[in-house]
Order: C-alpha cells, then sequence, then structure tokens
C-alpha cells in the first residue's frame, strides 16, 4: 500500500484545486459529511491545538477522528481514532475502497488524478465514517483555500497563526498568506482566530465579514494570563466563554499556552453548537494528555535529547525562546538538518549561536538534496560545526563527545527518523520507501 501510495501518488506533486477531492469523495458517498468537526489551519500551532481538540473530544466521551500531516515515522500516525492507531486491516479495506475511485479519476486525464495527499485525506474520511466517529479534529496539510480537507463543512473553523512559509505556494506577504489560510472560512461558521498581527487579522475580519461567520480573536475575546514555566509541567490560566484557573499541559513552550487556550476556545463554540456539556474535570485531564512528538520533546538521560521540528523561521523564533525559558544555563549540542525548500539562513540564524557545538546532516527526504549548503550556512552563526551526512552517526558522535543535551531539529523527517533510532533502538520499516 506504502510503495503505491510514494510512488504512484507523490507526495511532492501539488496541484492547486478542489475539483478532484470532491469527486473522489462523491465517488466515496461523501464520508465527510458523517462526522461533526474541527478544521483547523496555521504557519505553526495546527498540529498541536489539533491535538489538544482531539483530546478535549475523547474526554467529553465522543469518539473521536483526529488527522495530522506530516508524520514522524510511520503513516499510521496520519489518521487516528480516540489518539490511537486504527487496526491495519481497516486501514487496507479502506485504501482499497479508494483506490478503486482514483483509478476511475486517473483515466479521465493527468489533471484528474488524485495526489497523495488527496488520496489519503478521502482514506481519512472514509475510515471516520466506517468506525462511526462523532467528532474529528482536522489538521489542514498546507495553507487551507485549496487544501484538500477544505471539503468539510466543520462546526467551527480555526486559524491558529499567520507568518511566512510555503511562500512559492501561498504567497509572499502575510496577507496573502492569511487570503489562503482564510480560505477554510465557511458561511455562517464561527471562527477561532490565535493570530494579533494587523495585516492577516484584516483579511481574516473581511472574510468573516464576507461569510457572516462569529470570529473569536485572542485578546479580544479569549485570552491566558498567570502562567508558569517548568519542563513538561507547565500552567496557565484561561479566561473565553469559560474561566479556568491554574489549567496544566505537558507541551512544553511558552507558544502552547496560546496553541491551548485556541484550542480551548474552539472547544466551547463546538460545544454550544452541539449542545455538549461541558465538563471542568475533562478539560483539565485532556489539556494534560496531549502529546506532541517532535515538538521540544524531551526524551531520557545522559544525554537528555530533545525533540524540536523547528522547521521554518516563525518555529525557529519560537525555538530560541523555549531554549531561553527552560535552558538557559545548560551546554548544548545540536543536530540539524533543513530541507532545500526552508529558509536555511532564516532558521540557522535564530538557533545556531545558541550551541556549543552543531552537527549538520541530511534530512531523510527527497528535499534535501544540497545538506552542504545547510553546513556552510551554518558555519556563519556558530565557530563550532561539523558535518556528517549519516544522522545516525551524527547522533552517536555527539554522544561520545559526552554532550549531557543534544536537541535535534530542523526537519521534520530528520526528527522523526532520529526519534526512532533513539527511542525504539530501530527504524520502522517504512523509512526504506521513497518519501
Amino acid at each position: 500500500m506504502l510503495e503505491y501510495l510514494y510512488n504512484q501518488r507523490p507526495s511532492g506533486k501539488i496541484t492547486l484545486g478542489l475539483d478532484r477531492i470532491k469527486q473522489l469523495c462523491k465517488m466515496l458517498q461523501n464520508p465527510q459529511d458523517s462526522f461533526h468537526s474541527a478544521h483547523i489551519t496555521g504557519t505553526n500551532g495546527k498540529g498541536s491545538v489539533t491535538r489538544f481538540l482531539s483530546w478535549l473530544f475523547i474526554e467529553h466521551g465522543l469518539k473521536t477522528g483526529s488527522y495530522y500531516s506530516p508524520h514522524l515515522s510511520t503513516f499510521k500516525e496520519r489518521i487516528l481514532v480516540d489518539e490511537e492507531f486504527v487496526p491495519e486491516q481497516m486501514i487496507l479495506n479502506v485504501f482499497n475502497d479508494v483506490q478503486k475511485m482514483a483509478v476511475q479519476m486517473d483515466q479521465m486525464g493527468e489533471q484528474f488524478k488524485p495526489s497523495f495527499f488527496e488520496f489519503t485525506t478521502a482514506m481519512a474520511f472514509l475510515i471516520y465514517k466506517e468506525m462511526k466517529t462523532q467528532a474529528t479534529s482536522i489538521e489542514v496539510g498546507l495553507g487551507g483555500r485549496f487544501d484538500a480537507t477544505n471539503v468539510l463543512r466543520p462546526e467551527v473553523s480555526v486559524i491558529v497563526t499567520v507568518d511566512y512559509d510555503h511562500m512559492h505556494i501561498l504567497g509572499d506577504t502575510l496577507e496573502k498568506i492569511a487570503f489562503e489560510k482564510a480560505g477554510i472560512i465557511k458561511q455562517g461558521i464561527p471562527v477561532v482566530c490565535g493570530e494579533s498581527k494587523k495585516e492577516p487579522l484584516d483579511v481574516i475580519e473581511k472574510t468573516c465579514e464576507m461569510n457572516k461567520s462569529d470570529l473569536y480573536l485572542i485578546g479580544r475575546d479569549f485570552f491566558y494570563d498567570n502562567t508558569k514555566l517548568s519542563l513538561n509541567d507547565n500552567h496557565f490560566d484561561f479566561h473565553g466563554k469559560r474561566e479556568f484557573k491554574n489549567l496544566k499541559i505537558s507541551l512544553n513552550g511558552e507558544h502552547q499556552f496560546l496553541n491551548a487556550s485556541v484550542a480551548l476556545q474552539a472547544f466551547l463554540v463546538f460545544a454550544e453548537r452541539m449542545n455538549l456539556k461541558v465538563e471542568e474535570a475533562a478539560i483539565r485531564r485532556a489539556l494534560e494528555k496531549a502529546k506532541m512528538p517532535g515538538r521540544f520533546e524531551v526524551f531520557g538521560k545522559n544525554p537528555t535529547v530533545i525533540f524540536d521540528g523547528a522547521h521554518n523561521l516563525p518555529a525557529a523564533r519560537v525555538l530560541r525562546k523555549t531554549i531561553s525559558d527552560y535552558l538557559s544555563n545548560e551546554k548544548l549540542a545540536a543536530i540539524i538538518g533543513i530541507v532545500d525548500d526552508k529558509d536555511k539562513r532564516g532558521v540557522l540564524s535564530q538557533i545556531a549561536p545558541l550551541f556549543d557545538k552543531i552537527i549538520v546532516t541530511r534530512p531523510f527526504s527527497h528535499r534535501a538534496q544540497n545538506p552542504q549548503e545547510t553546513f556552510e550556512i551554518a558555519k556563519q552563526f556558530n565557530e563550532n560545526v561539523d558535518f556528517e551526512i549519516d544522522p545516525i552517526m551524527a547522533y552517536e558522535k555527539l554522544k561520545q563527545e559526552g554532550y549531557e543535551t543534544i536537541i535535534i531539529t530542523g526537519s521534520l523527517y530528520l526528527v522523526g527518523y532520529l526519534r526512532d533510532y533513539i527511542t525504539d533502538g530501530s527504524l520502522e520499516p517504512e523509512w526504506s520507501i521513497v518519501r
């Protein structure tokens, strides 16, 4: 199945438009209409918000689907039910159903061939229908307006943040990027937004007005304060549709207070629309249970390894702040790999000066063909930089040099690859398939 998806439905192929996914879903009898959903986009934070929302649904007794991209180690991470892997036989059955329809569409011409993401999105929707989910938390893959997930009509739409990323597709100004993300806003469907910069907000507010959609803004309609940071034990107060004191989240970084608050406000909007009783104890359990692999995730001792996929400039700024908040006095080493279509100079300017030692390596991705370029840029921001093309060799070298804290960052492909090796002692067989 995966050989087919990666090679026959290549993930690097992006053809804008919703016609293919609409047709594919129609041929599958529109499974996306069988469940209620929250639809989440944002330059950064959308994965964490999706996870928080999923747990909020689960802890309120709803059978819950959640959809993520990209995955770190295994394809199964993308499509979860109650935050657990879907049985493999179910995945294979649904794959066969979608493939039959996709092949029919292929015969209509090149422009009708469903892409990797369209195919997997249809699989997710069909799985959620087959497994009778009641609520789903659906993360946008890229942008919003033309993303395959945008065939949903959710109970609430969420725009977490708007910043510079994927500019070759989404546009080179914040207004253009906001326009693409605001494309998930539907007529009469409320919107929760965690962005506060004027340029994108003007676009989002105008789109909400055009669609007669209520807009809940951070800093105006909901906010958080009284924050306390400690590794894996972070606390804040929330003020919005309801007020909650001293909520705990396990996810690390000050930015996670924003993500948790956006998710909580979106959940309260969802609950109001669905006449769902809100339980404070369930909210507390959900926020604490939410974990996000590869987002300032702390593992082990001697060395302590921190996995963080700071893959663009805004995420690199967040990583710099998070290191300052939690690790300001520690001696740190890093393994960094960045794919070629990212802002390497921007990312490295933020994080490279933070480390006593850096080894630059190659992420395990077809989008990382020039790691030597990353190495040359890194040397401009740090005097102690080595190059090792093999990520595992890079990690073993740093271990031998006795660093007590190693941060693995840059591409999520690198984070996922080394996370497998370090936490499990082996690699998922899927790494042998071209990504």
